[in-house]
């Protein structure tokens, strides 16, 4: 019996910028496979995230709830293993789900913690297990970045056992700091590695029973080390100019004018991380060009477009394994990112809470064959809490009660015609310092809570979010109305749950 259902392949990237894409105007980069999804699916060109952290992001994705709802706010807090995600709901209509790759739904530092060392060195419990987890009954995990020691951990590890790798030639102890050309082959990188279970996961799909896959790369993320030819396929000197202007941070918050001063030990904010080390929270702007120097800077955005163009590379042999197994016109597949990088521009690097559009705003591609429009482009507004209402829309089902995204469905299909006026991002960097921020056709408010300072630009006239209007007398109504937005929207989204079933 031929499956009547529609399959979703979900492939996505660990903080790629949204302009690093060659059909999206991005001419400088090598992207023929992203390319070929754009040519043959729509690209929304404003899509943003729930949480500009991988954690938050990842479990707004797969419970289509925000930060604040499903609890995980930050990194190191972990997603509850009994709240309802996609995958549940897809596997109770009959559909197979596999999740390969990076997860990163529990911390993965702590000890004790599934998803950190000790135990993901456990290399015979990762030899014999397979899910389920979160929804996903069959996964294949690895964690991690660059030649960090957590990299060589769970499936991956394991499976770099079985081919006589020693993992200490490659990998840590420490790791992450290193940069530029990584002496780790290609054969055995991670990210073919995790194309490579994402396609056995399909060459075992029988064309009856319907599939949802994720193929969860973990890179671009830093540190930025990448192994050849990819790494040196980017002349330094070639690419595009840093996003930012002189004197930019002078109308900005207390925040960026203290980063600008290299003052942030002065600011009253709970910094409880290595500066040096990517954690999610404010730390994470310690690096800025100034003070790396531009010539590094450069060859980090190198490195950066050759991890994209390794991705790029084996996200064709997915698109090639759906063709080849005549899947590819019954098979809905989503492209983009759990959320960006400020990639040098406005002087910063990696992510933080100050949220420019860098690291709000993802790249966005679906093709869905004779369903959704081919080589089409729209402004329309679409968040990544979308995603799970969408899937479940798509499969047949209703959306649960919990969940706050919105189904994107019409839209893909009619893509002028928004399901959405607005998004908005939560970004509680540490348990002291919260960022609001909300997303209109327009303009786009930053708050920040307890804080008498923010920021309000007009994305129309200033894209690049030079001019901060936030104090501006002329926009006072402006800021008002997007202050008033917020809470609105609140109002919306705390729903009350369970529903009232009783008035006594």
């Amino acid at each position: 019996m031929e499956n009547k259902k529609t399959n979703i392949l979900m492939i996505t990237t660990d903080q790629q910028h949204w302009n690093t894409i060659q059909a999206l105007g991005n001419e400088a980069i090598h992207t023929p496979n992203l390319d070929r999804l754009a040519a043959e699916g729509t690209a929304f060109d404003r899509a943003y995230v729930s949480n500009p952290v991988c954690s938050p992001s990842r479990s707004s994705i797969i419970t289509g709830e925000y930060p604040s709802r499903h609890g995980c706010w930050n990194i190191g807090v972990e997603l509850d293993e009994n709240r309802s995600t996609f995958g549940h709901q897809l596997q109770k209509s009959g559909y197979a789900t596999g999740l390969f790759g990076k997860a990163h739904f529990k911390p993965v530092l702590k000890e004790g913690s599934f998803e950190a060392p000790p135990h993901i060195h456990d290399r015979e419990f990762w030899k014999k297990w397979d899910g389920p987890y979160y929804g996903f009954e069959q996964v294949a995990m690895l964690h991690g970045h660059a030649d960090e020691d957590s990299s060589h951990g769970m499936h991956y590890g394991a499976w770099l056992a079985e081919q006589g790798i020693d993992p200490q030639q490659y990998f840590g102890p420490g790791g992450g700091y290193r940069e530029g050309s990584w002496e780790l082959p290609e054969e055995y990188h991670y990210t073919r590695w995790t194309a490579d279970k994402t396609i056995d996961f399909l060459d075992k799909q029988d064309n009856i029973q319907p599939f949802m896959a994720w193929c969860s790369f973990q890179d671009p993320h830093n540190a930025f080390l990448c192994p050849e030819p990819w790494n040196s396929m980017y002349d330094p000197e070639q690419l595009p100019l840093f996003i930012e202007k002189e004197g930019e941070m002078l109308d900005k918050p207390m925040l960026h004018r203290y980063l600008s001063e290299d003052r942030m030990d002065e600011m009253d904010i709970e910094v409880t991380a290595d500066p040096g080390h990517d954690t999610g929270g404010l730390q994470c702007l310690g690096h800025t060009n100034k003070k790396i120097g531009y010539e590094r800077a450069r060859k980090w955005l190198a490195s950066y477009y050759g991890m994209i163009s390794l991705i790029d590379y084996h996200i064709g042999r997915v698109l090639d394994k759906l063709d080849e197994l005549g899947m590819a016109d019954n098979t809905m597949v989503v492209f983009t990112s759990d959320h960006g990088d400020y990639a040098g521009n406005h002087g910063l690097w990696l992510k933080g809470p100050i949220h420019y559009d860098d690291i709000l705003r993802v790249p966005f591609l679906v093709r869905w064959k004779n369903k959704v429009p081919a080589g089409k482009r729209t402004s329309s507004l679409i968040s990544l809490v979308d995603l799970a209402p969408t899937f479940l829309e798509l499969a047949g089902l209703e959306k649960t009660d919990t969940m706050q995204g919105v189904s994107q469905l019409h839209t893909m299909r009619h893509p002028d015609e928004s399901s959405r006026e607005w998004c908005l991002v939560e970004n509680r960097a540490e348990p002291n310092f919260y960022v609001k921020t909300l997303i209109m056709d327009q303009y786009k408010l930053n708050y920040y809570l307890e804080r008498e300072d923010g920021e309000l630009y007009d994305l129309t006239e200033d894209p690049r979010e030079f001019i901060n209007l936030f104090d501006d007398p002329q926009y006072k109504d402006m800021k008002l109305k997007m202050l008033m937005r917020i809470i609105d929207i609140y109002g919306e989204l705390e729903k009350p749950i369970p529903p009232r079933q009783s008035f006594a």
